[in-house]
């Protein structure tokens, strides 16, 4: 059989075009390898980065374990706890009944549960975008204790219900996962459906995530991923317990990076909601191009999605580690995939200084990021601690700089500034290129 040269040249053309993107790929990857391997070297982290173009994957590597001892590697096929992406589908679920004219967004909450204290004050729209004044659940002195102990929806309702609100109601934004346990609550009252039974009928069946739930304690999980966190020593241990019931609405699910990447493109295509997907709250503008992005942190995780709409690329990065670096490793992933400039990770236990313990007690004192509870810096032997809000034991900073030091357990730059005679003014939070100042309040 004779092959006419045309067709011989078309086929050498393709195999050309695979081979370069085949080796495109194989230098992304070395690229993103290096990058990783500082953080994988301090055990700063673990997971799974995923890369979507126009839906399809072009990119999905695991890297550490998503079970240390048993040494089971982080793969694809992982699933983790998504911690506050959870939230999409509970406002995807929210804006079905609306678009079903079950609900609108300005009813009242007191439609739904007629005794809540000022109920009639607060709007389904204003529980959505944190604008409620109801008091954050996880800010509480107690919530580390609350949240070891299993709950139906009544029951955690109770835990905020009778509390003054923080503001009034529309006043100013304040997250809060309390009022995604009223729209849990809400979605279960008008559906007659149990919240986990409505996301599968609606959301998880309608699209074919297989690989997608709400998570539980007792529930036997195939490819489940442990959690890992240090703790205040700066040690690796796995995370402490949380009973998951307490996150339903805000925080309880769990999915796999594919799941993940087939939510957004239906969501943002159209096959789940139609004439409400503009009032979700997660479409954003990156270097002035729209977006849409959804994090999560829970004890033991810390993810990050991020789609560019433009470009149709999705970048997923989930973590079983709580630390918070999925935005800084997404947002490096995509300078790496673009060829543009990124920095590679530091390892800040190599750069560890000495500092005299007279010099640490200038650095004490109480400081308020204005919004929520305050954080506690304490000298404690030959280390300076750091009082997290809910936390019972301080966590030993690691000094890296003058006036600099490194928090391991949330993997952030803590950097005093202002001095005023024998102490300072302010404490700078800083998270890769963000920075979030405290003032102090007392010593």
């Amino acid at each position: 059989m004779r092959v006419h040269k045309k067709t011989l040249i078309l086929l050498f053309i393709g195999f050309l075009s695979h081979y370069s993107f085949a080796q495109e790929l194989k230098e992304l990857e070395t690229k993103i390898d290096g990058y990783i391997k500082p953080y994988l070297e301090m055990n700063a982290w673990s997971g799974l980065i995923t890369m979507y173009q126009n839906g399809k994957p072009i990119f999905r590597k695991g890297y550490g374990y998503a079970d240390k001892e048993w040494e089971v590697k982080n793969s694809p096929e992982t699933k983790f706890r998504i911690a506050s992406i959870s939230k999409v589908f509970t406002e995807v679920a929210v804006l079905q009944l609306v678009e079903t004219g079950k609900i609108a967004l300005d009813d009242p909450l007191s439609q739904f549960i007629p005794d809540y204290p000022r109920g009639n004050e607060i709007s389904i729209r204003q529980l959505v975008g944190h604008r409620s004044g109801i008091p954050h659940l996880n800010s509480f002195p107690n919530y580390n204790v609350l949240n070891k102990i299993g709950y139906d929806l009544e029951e955690i309702i109770e835990l905020f219900k009778h509390r003054p609100l923080d503001y009034e109601p529309g006043e100013r934004y304040s997250y809060s996962n309390s009022g995604y346990v009223l729209l849990a609550a809400i979605i279960e009252k008008v559906s007659g459906l149990s919240y986990e039974e409505f996301l599968k009928v609606n959301i998880n069946s309608k699209i074919g995530l297989s690989n997608t739930g709400v998570d539980s304690n007792a529930k036997i999980l195939k490819n489940r991923a442990r959690g890992y966190m240090f703790n205040e020593n700066g040690v690796l241990i796995n995370a402490e317990y949380v009973n998951m019931s307490i996150k339903i609405g805000g925080g309880s699910l769990y999915s796999t990076a594919d799941d993940l990447n087939e939510f957004i493109q239906s969501l943002i295509k159209g096959k789940l909601l139609k004439s409400t997907l503009a009032e979700l709250p997660n479409f954003g503008i990156i270097d002035g191009k729209d977006v849409f992005t959804a994090n999560g942190r829970v004890q033991g995780f810390c993810h990050q999605i991020t789609h560019r709409i433009e470009e149709d690329m999705t970048i997923i990065v989930l973590g079983n580690h709580y630390s918070n670096i999925a935005l800084p490793i997404s947002q490096d992933i995509y300078r790496i995939f673009k060829n543009r400039e990124y920095k590679t990770p530091v390892n800040y236990l190599a750069q560890k200084i000495d500092v005299s313990i007279n010099e640490l007690t200038k650095y004490e004192g109480t400081y308020d990021f204005g919004f929520g509870p305050v954080g506690n810096v304490k000298a404690i032997g030959n280390n300076l601690g750091y009082l997290a809000p809910g936390r019972k034991t301080y966590d030993i900073l690691i000094p890296i700089d003058e006036n600099t030091f490194f928090y391991i357990q949330s993997w952030v730059i803590l950097k005093f500034k202002d001095p005023d005679k024998e102490s300072f003014k302010t404490l700078e939070w800083i998270m890769g290129e963000n920075a979030y100042p405290a003032k102090k309040m007392s010593n």
